[in-house]
């Protein structure tokens, strides 16, 4: 199935007085830009539509009801070139993690292509590497860290604190007004958000911003969303004792992921309590509260409260008001747009959760 949808009918109306319609899928990872100009043509990875270049007549015949169809393509076959394309193209949480490592690398040489020291440096800090490492204006690195950029770039954004003997493997990413705290293990892979507060050990994951992860634990190949907060020594499983294959449940259907290595998925304003351990391949929900020293399931729905009691459900006022304190300790208010999506989130995944209300 091709998968563009949701075009508002009114941005469907305002494209059909215009020259040009490009439209690009979300899903598409591109290392290199598609131009807007040029015959009109459509960009198909195997059965997945990549991007949609039309102009004159071609644009005119856009409707929304295209976008909803099995095969978008098909009102537009007789008219329209299609091209083949190869590029990665998201399915499951697991494929941002299967090309995380190559793309903070691909970046690194469209964006940044050498390094720079705009920050400070002091005394007994060691770069392996130098030419692959930048660091931004205001960015604080403390003495006993060593950043190794033999197998891949190190990207420290603006006003970062790299406090004392922490470690940092390329490839990685952290981004501005991240804090990395004392002893620190940061390792091939990973990617951490702006704003972030992290510690322990962290490899081949991906952290969206202000989320923290302080304290001493193990955190490998996993997703983690925004304004996630870990308890001291929470950790995951990212490799099976059989070293077989991870499957992750999705609605109810059992996925083989083909990976060996496979942590979690963890989203949005979520909470673990301290010693927190987590299954590998796991999925836990949004705004979900983790406060129990059993391991929890691998798939926990959005909004679970879950403790030694079981499964509960977290209300929505009360995780809202939750939400709204720890976005304030950050100097931030949740819009009305952010809490429209937060109770939208509730009401969507509602029928996943069959059990009690905290």
């Amino acid at each position: 199935m091709y998968c563009v949808s949701g075009i508002p009918a009114a941005l469907i109306a305002c494209i059909q007085r215009t020259i040009l319609a490009f439209f690009l899928n979300g899903r598409a990872i591109l290392s290199s830009p598609i131009s807007v100009e040029g015959p009109d043509e459509v960009g198909i990875q195997n059965n997945t539509l990549v991007y949609i270049r039309l102009t004159g007549k071609n644009a005119k015949q856009l409707s929304p009801e295209m976008f909803i169809a099995d095969d978008p393509f098909e009102m537009l076959k007789n008219s329209v070139r299609s091209v083949n394309i190869q590029v990665p193209v998201v399915t499951y949480f697991w494929d941002l993690i299967k090309y995380n490592k190559s793309q903070i690398e691909k970046d690194y040489l469209l964006f940044v292509k050498k390094g720079a020291v705009f920050g400070k440096v002091y005394d007994g800090v060691y770069f392996m590497n130098k030419d692959q490492i930048y660091l931004g204006k205001d960015s604080r690195i403390k003495p006993g860290c060593v950043f190794d950029a033999e197998e891949g770039p190190i990207y420290i954004g603006q006003n970062v604190t790299i406090a004392p003997n922490t470690t940092i493997e390329g490839p990685a990413f952290i981004g501005d007004y991240s804090v990395v705290q004392s002893n620190s293990r940061i390792r091939r892979g990973s990617n951490i958000g702006k704003a972030c507060k992290v510690g322990g050990e962290i490899v081949n994951s991906i952290f969206q911003g202000y989320t923290n992860k302080q304290h001493d634990g193990f955190i490998g190949d996993s997703y983690i969303g925004s304004w996630v907060n870990m308890g001291a020594d929470t950790v995951n499983s990212n490799l099976l004792n059989t070293y077989g294959n991870i499957k992750v449940e999705i609605e109810g259907n059992i996925i083989n992921t083909n990976h060996m290595f496979l942590g979690m998925a963890m989203g949005d304003h979520t909470k673990t309590a301290i010693n927190t351990t987590i299954m590998t391949g796991s999925i836990i929900g949004f705004a979900c509260n983790i406060i129990t020293a059993f391991y929890p399931p691998k798939y926990l729905p959005s909004f679970t409260w879950y403790s030694h009691q079981g499964m509960l459900v977290y209300t929505l006022e009360k995780a809202l008001i939750v939400a709204k304190v720890a976005m304030k300790r950050r100097d931030k208010e949740m819009t009305p747009a952010e809490e429209q999506l937060f109770r939208e989130v509730f009401r969507l995944t509602e029928k996943e959760r069959n059990f009690t209300s905290n």
